[in-house]
């Protein structure tokens, strides 16, 4: 078998160029999760396809999440079995086609006396999980007395502790998926560029007309495409509003606030489930030197551009955390913390929302505009391939089959040297995990240039040719290049100053920018 191409740089000069060349078949507009996997998915049947983004790749809700592919456990609750049904098969192929991005890990659910669930419920659960799951369960799940639950966990709360259920799912790095989709989008043929904000929508001929602000460089330009697909998160109903300003709103967002705290204030083995006081499942998750902590759901009303979080949000998720752990914790812990809104489907007219809903709503808001959103991050690849069914449908194309499901997100490769042989195995497995085949590219750099092989800072271990690979990738913004393209906890994680500068220096060739550039980076920061 033929070695797969490596992926070439990303010119965002080139993508501009070409989205005002030639009408597309398809023009998806947002660039998160669902806005990339419809890219993909649509490109990859043969259809010609653009993708653009207001500001940068997964900024909003697709690089705020807990990071889980997971079926969602406390759906059951609420007997939602086909969505925890179709989360956990969406898991299994998220394990097949992105290895590299997702890893599968147990996860501890305590169990105390006078609050949170009984062990039977719990033991229930955990079965009807593992059932759901059939062939692609990941391990069998099992319970512990509190003996048990202690010596796996030493730093829970000893008062109350009855036990503890052990069951599996997984991890996933969530920001750097959408960066790989796109990147296979762009393989399959997609033309994608970000800080392209759509500004208006008119209809042309028999398609739709997409005006364009150039966020980044200035100016206007249009778009012309057959079918719009507005993926555009939270703000799905601002786009709506551009052709159907009359139309009900089709979501009711909310607010999920993550925090995070030194792993040695929270020293967890495995990713903890917690009951909050109101009953609420709060996660716990060790990530490196960290352990973060999330996460809430509020109805807040505000516009979803702010991202500010809550003093009473914090206090609730390190109240969870107190209840369930031995080592007090306190709001003076909390080093970090990030915010995002979900795009929830509003409930129908007379129907109470107990529960944040995970519905997907796929609506044709007028011919050949199309609104795809709700849902979660682990089944995004198949509410784009439902999406397209339907929009294909609709238009009477005759297109390949959506091959998704079965193509790598990230392709092998086999050429090139490999890493010189003193490097560090935990620096050659974060490359191979960031850039895939593209991990050659930073090897290289190592060999050429042993300076270029050293971790920039003590809380940066990323080194100066992963920040140079990691440049190439359509960055525009030093927050672009540290949040999502190289570390996982967006907005979470503390980086300092001087590691912040390292990793600008670093990335300032591949850029362009010049000091004066730098310096405002810098001050830019989160």
């Amino acid at each position: 078998m033929p070695d797969a191409p490596r992926t070439e740089p990303w010119s965002r000069a080139e993508a501009l160029e070409r989205l005002t060349e030639a009408p597309f078949d398809v023009v998806v507009v947002g660039g998160g999760v669902t806005g990339a996997g419809l890219a993909r998915d649509a490109a990859l049947r043969g259809l010609r396809t653009a993708l653009v983004e207001a500001a940068d790749w997964a900024a909003g809700t697709s690089s705020r999440t807990t990071k889980f592919a997971h079926g969602g456990l406390r759906y059951l609750e609420s007997l939602d079995f086909a969505l925890v049904r179709e989360a956990l098969a969406e898991r299994a192929v998220l394990l097949t086609i992105a290895p590299q991005l997702t890893q599968a890990a147990p996860f501890l659910l305590p169990v105390y006396a006078g609050f949170g669930r009984p062990s039977w419920k719990l033991r229930a659960g955990l079965s009807l999980y593992d059932a759901l799951a059939g062939r692609t369960r990941l391990g069998r799940h099992h319970m512990l007395d509190a003996r048990g639950a202690l010596a796996r966990e030493p730093g829970l709360r000893r008062e109350g502790l009855k036990g503890a259920g052990v069951y599996w799912d997984a991890r996933i790095r969530d920001a750097r998926l959408v960066v790989e989709t796109v990147a296979d989008a762009r393989r399959a043929g997609a033309v994608a560029a970000n800080r392209c904000a759509v500004t208006g929508l008119e209809r042309w001929k028999m398609g739709w007309t997409v005006e364009v602000e150039d966020v980044a460089a200035g100016g206007r330009f249009a778009v012309r495409g057959r079918v719009v697909m507005n993926a555009t998160g939270p703000w799905a109903d601002r786009l709506r509003a551009l052709v159907a300003p009359d139309a009900p709103l089709l979501l009711a967002p909310t607010k999920g606030v993550h925090v995070v705290v030194p792993r040695a204030a929270l020293p967890l083995r495995d990713p903890t489930a917690l009951f909050a006081p109101d009953g609420r499942l709060v996660f716990a998750v060790p990530e490196g030197d960290w352990t973060f902590l999330g996460t809430t759901d509020t109805a807040d009303h505000g516009a979803v551009e702010d991202l500010s979080v809550a003093d009473a949000d914090v206090a609730y998720l390190v109240e969870a955390a107190d209840a369930a752990l031995e080592r007090p914790l306190a709001v003076a812990d909390v080093v970090g913390a990030w915010a995002g809104w979900r795009p929830l489907v509003r409930p129908a007219s007379g129907r109470r929302r107990t529960d944040p809903s995970r519905e997907e709503a796929i609506e044709e808001t007028a011919p050949g505009l199309w609104t795809v959103t709700g849902g979660k991050l682990t089944t995004y690849r198949a509410m784009a391939e439902a999406a397209l069914d339907r929009a294909i449908e609709a238009v009477g194309w005759r297109t390949r089959r959506c091959a998704t499901a079965a193509r790598p997100l990230v392709p092998e490769w086999t050429g090139g040297e490999g890493p010189p042989p003193d490097a560090p195995p935990s620096a050659v497995a974060r490359a191979r995990e960031l850039f895939g085949p593209d991990a050659d590219d930073v090897f290289a750099r190592w060999r050429e240039d042993p300076a270029t092989a050293v971790p920039l800072a003590e809380d940066f271990p990323f080194t100066a040719a992963e920040v140079e690979r990691a440049a190439r990738e359509m960055v525009g913004s030093l927050e672009d290049l540290v949040d999502r393209r190289l570390l996982s906890l967006p907005g979470g994680a503390p980086v300092s100053r001087y590691a912040l500068r390292a990793a600008a220096g670093a990335a300032a060739p591949t850029l362009g920018w010049d000091a004066e550039r730098v310096d405002r980076e810098i001050l830019a920061f989160r």
